[in-house]
């Protein structure tokens, strides 16, 4: 596509981003938890999120469409916006993914997602194909790429329906009660505010490097300079799976430690923030040092910019995956409110940095923003209650002491 098409692409999927928080609704943490508290409410539990979720999404595709034509975007824009924005709408699918996180049983998921990733690679390589062997047009085949987030979910839906039922259960079970919404709804409207703060922090920058940046040097180069980050940022994201697996896998033994005692509860703890910090080095180290010649390699030599972008994202995995290890902190705790203020705070921060640094310092500017945010809002901020400096500690031991992972008892 050239990095000025690619550049729009993934400016309409960053505008989508600032509302994808809404098609979670903040319960991911909070259903993971109850189910592995109430597994008799499994149905309920269920039903309930994926009503809540549904809602989101619907709300979501709304704000999205609404923002996009407010902010007077061009046709092609608002279209690539309501596609990817329409796919959420298959999202509420996804809380079968959490009844196996509950269960600790990683594989099948494991194997959908891996489905999905073949089939929605293989379709986007064979629009990539016809785009280069010229049967379909650069900016007409940014819609084909763009249903490919419904063929993402499609594919994702089928396998989880699939996989639940070889466990013997149905989702005609699930049923949705009011009390069980509103409960859910109680607790996890903080964790909703804090996901919206999370995913503008995370996806602000290519809205932002491009709305800043048309004012100087005009939309088509504005757009070029989206895509020479949007690749940097594509690949890096492509490794944010890993600290989510870990993530997502200790989640439940976390929780179970915290009923049993203090003192394994925070080993556990501990040692995962030892799990996160090891995955940092040995994906960053590497990434830092290989960075452009792996872009030129994969994009060729127009990407070559990309490349310095690549490294300094390296940088922020280590935010990344420290910060992701601290949402069992987070739900453990119930300290949702808490969690609020540091997102609030974070984005804040990003969004001011940005708003100073990109006209000058362009994309560069943008993740260093980026860094500076979630260094205060995963560490700094919790030296403010003894509760979270416990925590601030936990991490920093962990970080310092990574390579004394034992498997606690």
């Amino acid at each position: 596509l050239g990095d000025e098409l690619f550049g729009q692409l993934n400016y309409a999927t960053g505008f989508v981003g600032l509302f994808f928080a809404l098609g979670a609704m903040g319960i991911d943490e909070i259903l993971v938890r109850d189910l592995v508290r109430h597994p008799e409410k499994r149905d309920e539990l269920l039903g309930s999120a994926a009503l809540l979720k549904f809602f989101g999404a619907m709300l979501m595709v709304l704000l999205a469409t609404a923002g996009s034509l407010l902010k007077g975007m061009d046709g092609l824009t608002v279209t690539l916006i309501i596609v990817i924005a329409s796919a959420e709408l298959m999202r509420p699918i996804g809380v079968i993914e959490h009844w196996f996180m509950s269960q600790v049983k990683a594989g099948p998921v494991a194997k959908v997602q891996m489905a999905q990733a073949l089939i929605s690679s293989a379709a986007k390589l064979a629009l990539a194909w016809a785009v280069h062997a010229g049967h379909v047009e650069g900016r007409p085949a940014l819609i084909g790429f763009a249903w490919m987030y419904a063929l993402e979910y499609v594919v994702l839906s089928s396998g989880y329906f699939t996989v639940f039922k070889r466990e013997g259960l149905q989702w005609r079970h699930w049923k949705a009660t009011r009390d069980m919404s509103l409960r859910l709804l109680s607790e996890s409207w903080p964790m909703l505010i804090y996901g919206m703060a999370l995913f503008v922090q995370a996806r602000i920058d290519q809205v932002m490097i491009k709305d800043l940046l048309t004012a100087t040097d005009g939309e088509e180069a504005a757009f070029a300079e989206v895509g020479q980050y949007s690749v940097a940022l594509r690949m890096i994201e492509a490794l944010g799976f890993l600290p989510m697996i870990v993530q997502s896998t200790l989640a439940p033994a976390i929780t179970r430690a915290k009923a049993v005692s203090h003192a394994l509860y925070t080993d556990r703890l501990l040692n995962q923030y030892r799990l996160m910090f090891g995955l940092f080095l040995v994906t960053a180290i590497p990434l830092y040092l290989l960075a452009k010649p792996i872009v030129v390699l994969l994009f060729g030599v127009e990407f070559e910019p990309a490349g310095v972008l690549l490294g300094l994202f390296a940088i922020r995995l280590f935010f990344t995956n420290m910060g992701t290890g601290k949402r069992g902190f987070i739900t453990n705790e119930g300290l949702f409110r808490y969690s609020l203020l540091t997102a609030l705070v974070g984005v804040a921060l990003n969004v001011g940095i940005k708003w100073l640094v990109i006209p000058e310092s362009r994309s560069i500017g943008a993740i260093w923003a980026t860094i500076i945010s979630f260094a205060v809002s995963i560490f700094v901020l919790d030296l403010i209650t003894p509760r979270t400096r416990e925590n601030l500690r936990l991490m920093l031991t962990g970080i310092f002491t990574f390579w004394k992972f034992h498997r606690a008892e």
